[in-house]
């Protein structure tokens, strides 16, 4: 299990700085700054787009978190939990096939 890092939102074109296993940030439109509203996606409970760095054995893979219902929890922390709207289950393939397969629980990786 690894705790993440909740990073100052950036840009949709932009990786935060100094990355680590775990990070994970809210996206910014490139044009107005302001968070990316997703409305188009059938049982996505809430409206924000976020991506993760998630850990893997040689440090991390960016996954993108658009298809999830991603909670931002009043701490900051977010949670992407089992059976909370529609494709919640995280799956990242990174290099070589290495796979991650879970959840993220107030900002804890969890395979």
């Amino acid at each position: 299990m690894s705790v993440g890092r909740r990073r100052p939102d950036a840009r949709e074109d932009e990786l935060p700085t100094d990355l680590q296993p775990g990070d994970y940030w809210k996206l910014l439109d490139r044009e107005t700054g302001e968070p990316v509203v997703i409305v188009d996606h059938p049982g996505k409970l809430t409206p924000h787009d976020w991506k993760a760095a998630v850990p893997m054995s040689y440090g991390f893979a960016i996954a993108w978190l658009r298809n999830h219902t991603v909670r931002e929890e009043e701490d900051g922390t977010i949670s992407v939990r089992p059976g909370d709207g529609s494709s919640n289950s995280i799956l990242v393939t990174g290099h070589d096939g290495e796979t991650w397969h879970g959840y993220i629980e107030h900002g804890r990786f969890t395979p």
